[in-house]
């Protein structure tokens, strides 16, 4: 059984807005390399057919060659694109595992997880710091609102019981921390994945700025 992958990117050059000052316009970088190390793992396992959602102007700004299939969206807001995306895949799919690309320690034991974990009968969710959602498995056939946002953990399991489907938490250490801030940043310079997220950001930030952008707060 395949597990499709809906991967959501709204818009490449204002994402992580909250780094801004300490990347400038190695921001849009950031989001590539995010991409690309999210697309090579997930190309690993067979079993999993990847989807970028995203919207067409971003299509100039990122990869030609990700070699993944392509849902466009054209929504404002983040949760109804996802429901969108999941609504195209209804005829074909049974179940769908959406993960948002800004998750830096993921790795080939979370991926693996997931796939067995989606073979059952419950729906999956995991959780980030902030209370938010790192990753999320359920039936396509059962009308489900996303909740991606602030706090969004706790609303996705709310609506999970609310719709009577049988839920599963996965806690990963490698899935509950995101890129978001500069101590996030910091992690990831610290814990060095071997990826190209952190090989772009070792190269583009000294010790200081990182240092000076502390101090700040």
């Amino acid at each position: 059984m395949t597990l499709p992958v809906i991967l959501p990117l709204k818009y490449v050059n204002v994402s992580k807005s909250r780094l801004g000052n300490i990347l400038g316009k190695n921001k849009t970088y950031l989001v590539i390399a995010l991409i690309e190390d999210m697309i090579s793992l997930l190309k690993k396992f067979p079993e999993t057919e990847i989807y970028l959602l995203t919207k067409k102007e971003n299509m100039a700004l990122i990869p030609k060659d990700l070699g993944v299939k392509i849902i466009f969206e054209d929504e404002e807001d983040l949760n109804k694109a996802l429901e969108k995306g999941v609504n195209i895949l209804k005829e074909k799919e049974k179940k769908v595992l959406i993960l948002p690309l800004d998750l830096p320690f993921i790795n080939e034991r979370n991926i693996k997880d997931l796939i067995r974990l989606s073979k059952t009968q419950n729906g999956i969710i995991s959780p980030s710091n902030r209370d938010g959602t790192s990753a999320i498995i359920l039936p396509i056939d059962k009308k489900f609102k996303f909740k991606f946002g602030e706090k969004s953990f706790q609303k996705h399991f709310s609506e999970f019981t609310k719709k009577k489907i049988p839920v599963q938490v996965y806690y990963s250490e490698s899935l509950y921390y995101d890129l978001d801030t500069v101590e996030d940043i910091i992690r990831v310079l610290t814990i060095k994945p071997n990826n190209k997220t952190y090989f772009l950001l070792k190269d583009i930030l000294s010790p200081d700025i990182i240092y000076s952008n502390l101090v700040d707060k």
